[in-house]
């Protein structure tokens, strides 16, 4: 049974493009990494912390700002901020230990796993904005 298991995620894994192979390890690596830099706040889950931590998951701001998000991340954010009517004032640190790929992998993942329908952003485009935070 084993051996029919893995020869069948062998069919599958060989079935993917190059392009669909470099999304699924990107957003394999965006889980993890949000598990370990940003769940403690978020949530596992997306749920966020009562009225202290906003949530992801279902949260509007993510498919108003999607290209903000990387920016949240590198440079953290300071100020209020209103995420499905509720408004948040809590300090978010900027992430200075991640690298800009880490951020782009983050971001691909989150914008997959939260909202009520996946946002699609390309890394590019993630990129691009990345380079213009002030």
């Amino acid at each position: 049974m084993r051996g029919l298991l893995i020869f069948l995620a062998a069919i599958s894994i060989s079935a993917c493009s190059d392009s669909e192979l470099v999304s699924m390890q990107q957003l394999s690596s965006g889980a993890k990494l949000y598990e370990l830099h940003c769940s403690n706040c978020h949530q596992a889950d997306g749920s966020g912390l009562a009225q202290l931590i906003p949530p992801l998951k279902s949260a509007d701001y993510l498919s108003k700002s999607a290209l903000n998000l990387p920016c949240i991340i590198k440079k953290g954010m300071q100020g209020s901020i209103v995420v499905n009517g509720v408004e948040y004032n809590q300090k978010m640190p900027a992430q200075v230990n991640l690298s800009d790929k880490d951020i782009l992998h983050i971001c691909l993942f989150v914008l997959q796993k939260f909202p009520e329908k996946p946002i699609s952003v390309t890394e590019e485009a993630l990129g691009q904005a990345l380079q213009k935070c002030p």
